[in-house]
């Protein structure tokens, strides 16, 4: 990650620091990695594909940085977007998160150790707007916490958007599992699940005595939209151009954070390249998102 340098001087040796005993330097060699610990044992989950303007990182350290394409994203990092900022990240499983603007989201687990493996991959997202495309895990090891929704992934496509108080949740393509979530609860879909007994895909058939003891959903269908509170969880048909914020157009690949470390003239020519490009891309018959 940008900003997490570490050097070290040695300054010259005495004939008295050479004749340390080896259980000292054994000490010595311990505080030092201890002390510098963390920007050394941070595990990298994945890496920073595409970033458009302001976009910060709150490391396990403590430290805040920059986030730039092409930095790697840890475990237990908070990504922050400014509010015209956006990010596409791909963890190390494939799978591809893409951050919408104003938005907040921590990588809270990875447990990975290759296609379909168990494991375990958590995001939580605390606020704005998230495109979650799933890796090669076990599609039972991906949970999605935001406010109010746990939410699980099935070979799936998600829109996401969370505040306080409610998520919305618009399925493009594949599967997925929604689960009322108790505050500060971090129980997995799987662990919520249990409780219905494979009664989550009726959901709408229920007794509401029923519902009260499953408190998950399925979403089956593509553009279908749950709207998750925290007493319940309701279904429609998504409206056309809803939660459009997490996409990222390919004739922005290049944001205002890489601009800004180039020269005037070559900055000015890069952006009219991405000015054409985006133009092009919007009267073109192709699709306009990243691609998987």
């Amino acid at each position: 990650m940008a900003g997490a340098n570490l050097r070290i001087a040695w300054g010259p040796s005495s004939p008295a620091d050479l004749k340390l005993p080896v259980s000292s330097i054994v000490v010595a060699s311990v505080l030092l990695v201890g002390g510098c610990g963390p920007s050394w044992s941070q595990q990298k989950i994945g890496g920073a594909e595409t970033v458009i303007n302001s976009v910060q990182g709150n490391l396990p350290t403590g430290n805040q940085v920059p986030v730039v394409q092409g930095d790697s994203v840890f475990l237990n990092e908070a990504v922050r977007s400014g509010t015209d900022s956006k990010a596409k990240l791909v963890f190390n499983d494939n799978t591809n998160v893409t951050v919408g603007p104003g938005s907040t989201i921590k990588l809270d687990d990875f447990v990975y150790s290759g296609p379909q493996a168990p494991g375990t991959i958590a995001l939580n997202m605390t606020k704005g707007t998230l495109r979650f495309i799933t890796g090669d895990a076990n599609k039972r090891a991906y949970t999605i916490w935001t406010p109010t929704a746990a939410i699980g992934v099935r070979g799936t496509i998600l829109r996401i958007e969370a505040t306080p108080t409610e998520t919305k949740v618009i399925n493009e393509e594949g599967t997925a599992i929604v689960c009322l979530r108790k505050k500060n609860e971090y129980a997995t879909v799987e662990e919520l699940r249990r409780r219905c007994r494979g009664r989550e895909e009726d959901q709408a058939n229920l007794t509401e005595r029923n519902k009260r003891s499953c408190p998950c959903a399925a979403l089956l269908l593509p553009n279908q939209e749950a709207t998750i509170t925290p007493n319940e969880i309701g279904f429609t048909e998504a409206p056309l151009g809803a939660i459009s914020d997490p996409i990222i157009s390919e004739g922005f690949a290049l944001g205002g954070a890489q601009l800004a470390g180039l020269g005037l003239v070559g900055a000015g020519a890069i952006a009219g390249i991405a000015a054409a490009a985006a133009s092009s891309s919007s009267s073109s018959s192709a699709s306009p998102l990243i691609s998987p």
